[in-house]
């Protein structure tokens, strides 16, 4: 094999920057939603970007960086300890379905769209945590990072049938938590200049 010259890697280092860097932050916040401390988030994106230089040879589109870094990034989160630990803080999804269930029966349509309409990001990404990682997924990119189902399909390795069905499943969920937790989520305006406190899911 040919010993790349000092021209080429060169080539290589910029290319690679243009592409990567610039969806970073991105890709931290998406991280940090799924561990435990912002260390840990960087630890991961970190982890991505060895992976992304050691495997940059392997991206034939760079029209589709994005999703090939998030599909990245999922690997390198699926891999850590903040995974299985993350599944001790499920809720029972039979509850949540009847929870669900209930809403349904007793609202009009469109109770997730009406739901996520009166909560301010920090309440949603908390409410995500709480539900299985693949749903929260599925949801996560299509409505807060703006993925289609088809760049979904692509990021987690699914058909785009099996997006569907989470998507449906995910927001049925949501809408059941927040509902559950509206509640102990609605703590009040804050003073002037304070900072609303959402708690970690528990």
């Amino acid at each position: 094999m040919a010993t790349p010259t000092r021209h080429s890697i060169e080539d290589r280092q910029r290319e690679y920057e243009a592409l990567v860097l610039p969806h970073l932050d991105r890709l931290l916040g998406f991280a940090a939603r799924r561990t435990a401390t912002l260390v840990d988030a960087e630890d991961a994106v970190q982890d991505t970007c060895v992976r992304a230089w050691a495997a940059f040879d392997q991206l034939r589109d760079p029209r589709r960086v994005r999703a090939w870094l998030y599909r990245i990034l999922r690997t390198v989160l699926s891999e850590s300890v903040e995974r299985q630990t993350r599944r001790a803080q499920l809720l029972p999804l039979s509850r949540l379905d009847n929870v669900h269930e209930a809403l349904v029966t007793t609202a009009t349509d469109g109770v997730f769209d009406a739901l996520v309409s009166r909560l301010d990001r920090e309440v949603l990404e908390a409410a995500l945590q709480v539900i299985p990682h693949d749903f929260a997924t599925a949801v996560e990119l299509h409505d807060i990072e703006g993925f289609t189902y088809a760049e979904i399909a692509d990021t987690v390795g699914v058909p785009i049938g099996t997006v569907m069905s989470r998507m449906s499943r995910g927001r049925r969920l949501l809408a059941a938590v927040i509902a559950e937790r509206a509640r102990e989520w609605a703590l009040g305006a804050p003073a002037e200049g304070q900072p609303r406190r959402i708690p970690r899911p528990s």
